[in-house]
C-alpha cells in the first residue's frame, strides 16, 4: 500500500524578494509577485520575470527534495504551497 506524507510552507512576497536577490536577478526587471482582485482573487503575472523566477526556483528547490506540488492557495501578500511525497515503506 503507498504511503504518503505531507507539509504545507509559505512563501511571502518579501521571500521571494529575498530569493530573486539570492539569485542575481534583476529587480528592476521584476514585476509584481502576484495580483489580487477586489475580490480576493489572486493570480500570478502571465508575463515572465525576476520574481516568477524566484518562485520557480522555490518550487523546485521543494521539487528537488522529492516534495511533489499538490496544490497552492494564493493570499494577498503570500503562497501558500501545500505539498506530497512518497514514504518509502521499510521492509
Amino acid at each position: 500500500m503507498k504511503k504518503w506524507e505531507y507539509d504545507i510552507t509559505s512563501h511571502t512576497v518579501e521571500q521571494v524578494h529575498v530569493v530573486r536577490d539570492k539569485l542575481g536577478l534583476a529587480a528592476e526587471e521584476a514585476g509584481p509577485v502576484m495580483f489580487c482582485n477586489s475580490d480576493g482573487v489572486c493570480f500570478f503575472d502571465n508575463m515572465p520575470n525576476a520574481n516568477t523566477q524566484a518562485i520557480v526556483h522555490i518550487l523546485n528547490s521543494r521539487g528537488a527534495q522529492g516534495w511533489r506540488l499538490a496544490s497552492v492557495t494564493f493570499r494577498t501578500d503570500a503562497v501558500i504551497c501545500f505539498w506530497m511525497r512518497r514514504v518509502e515503506e521499510k521492509a
